[in-house]
């Protein structure tokens, strides 16, 4: 439901570059690529040959030459699952299934690199507690895994367990500075609030660092200097990072965002369009779709959100975990009775706050807005900028007729103004009623 939970194996095949160190710094130098075996970024570049991406291409090569490398075997898994995030084939979790099998069978000793391969897997699959137990059990055998130390941060942060995801991040930062978990301290600092403090952490770890890896991170401090209002300086960044990599999609996304921002519709709808082209995710069908309703065009809206029930269906085929998307998604625009279903069920498996907003709105959805109060407080309670906690608060007590509902609907509205326009026109209807009593 964020870029951060969406792409959880990204950071793990960008170049280990830009240490930050802020935990502690030392003078060992820290790995040119994760654990040695990970692709780069650059890497992971698109080639003709069946879609497939050219860390895949030689990492396929790289176990038939080379059968009982462990090391290749766990590495071909995780390139696997973020093949599925670049290029939306769920199938390749099953490739991944697969490679992980054949790491333990040719390694099965203190093999840490399929542990944090496994790991990664379980995480991608939004199956939080089994990607925490094997990401524990590598980092017992080896401390500085870099796939294992991100993945135990991702799991803590998806479980609701935010003392120990801090305690992470600076085993992590200590253990393995790199991009991977400058990101990971970036979105710390963003759930609660401190949005001048990821700036900062996104902007130091790009200093330096590698062409893909900087414009990764140049995009994440994009998407921060939007939810500050500083819309020049996301442009900017958004700029530099499309002229490090061109038709780099995640900056293509954010820029879509930083044109409704701006009131720009006409040419985010085309940017939406364009990304959707190239990558129709569940997040961006669901905004393209959203953008559709705004602008009166319902019938290519409702085509958008019914891609985005054929993009969960084909995940569940293959294992993965999409109670929380169909939660969000059948709230707003399919089956609130499912969604609801689904929001009760994720809830019992980990507590994090886009859980907790989802189910807070199948409860509103569903008429038990007692109910939902309860969660979207949860949702709010570390003071995460976000729009979208916000503004389902507001409306929650709205429907309760909380006198607080109109100041955190404006909270809300203000947090991103490139949030959904059809989701703000919403609440800027209800404020409006507030405010003419």
């Amino acid at each position: 439901m964020t870029k951060y939970v969406t792409a959880l194996g990204l950071a793990l095949v960008l170049t280990v570059a830009g240490a930050i160190g802020l935990a502690t710094r030392d003078d060992r130098p820290t790995a040119s690529t994760v654990d040695g075996s990970v692709p780069s970024a650059e890497a992971t570049a698109r080639t003709p040959q069946d879609g497939l991406s050219t860390a895949v291409i030689t990492l396929q090569d790289t176990t038939r030459k080379l059968p009982k490398d462990h090391r290749s075997w766990a590495a071909l898994a995780i390139a696997y699952v973020d093949e599925v995030r670049t290029g939306g084939d769920p199938s390749l979790y099953d490739r991944a299934d697969e490679a992980v099998a054949k790491a333990f069978e040719v390694g099965p000793t203190d093999n840490f690199t399929a542990l944090s391969a496994r790991a990664t897997l379980f995480g991608a699959r939004h199956d939080f507690t089994p990607a925490l137990r094997d990401a524990n059990a590598a980092l017992a055998i080896n401390p500085r895994d870099l796939p294992a130390l991100s993945i135990k941060i991702d799991a803590l942060t998806e479980l609701g367990r935010f003392p120990e995801q801090l305690q992470a991040l600076k085993e992590a930062d200590r253990q393995q500075p790199s991009v991977a978990v400058a990101a990971r301290y970036g979105y710390a600092f963003e759930l609660r609030g401190d949005l001048p403090a990821a700036a900062r952490v996104l902007t130091s770890a790009a200093d330096g660092s590698a062409r893909l890896d900087r414009a990764y991170l140049l995009t994440l401090l994009a998407d921060v200097e939007r939810l500050q209002g500083n819309l020049d300086r996301s442009d900017a960044h958004l700029t530099r990072a499309l002229t490090e990599v061109p038709g780099y999609l995640a900056a293509m996304v954010s820029r879509a965002r930083l044109l409704v921002a701006r009131g720009d519709l006409t040419t985010a709808l085309k940017t939406w369009e364009a990304v959707v082209e190239r990558a129709a995710t569940l997040d961006t069908l669901t905004e393209l779709g959203e953008l559709y309703l705004f602008l009166g065009r319902t019938a290519e809206a409702n085509a958008q959100f019914a891609r985005v029930q054929d993009s969960i269906d084909a995940e569940t085929k293959h294992r993965v975990n999409m109670s929380l998307e169909i939660a969000a998604h059948g709230a707003e625009h399919g089956s609130r009775t499912a969604a609801l279903t689904a929001a009760k069920a994720e809830w019992g498996r980990r507590k994090s706050l886009h859980v907790a907003d989802a189910l807070a709105w199948a409860l509103h959805q569903s008429g038990n807005d007692a109910a939902a109060l309860k969660y979207s407080r949860y949702a709010t309670s570390l003071g995460t900028k976000s729009a979208r906690f916000w503004i389902h608060r507001g409306l929650i007590e709205a429907a309760l007729d909380k006198p607080e509902a109109a100041a955190h609907l404006r909270r809300g509205i203000s947090y991103d103004p490139g949030y959904s326009p059809w989701q703000v026109a919403r609440a800027r209807t209800v404020l409006a009623g507030y405010d003419a009593r």
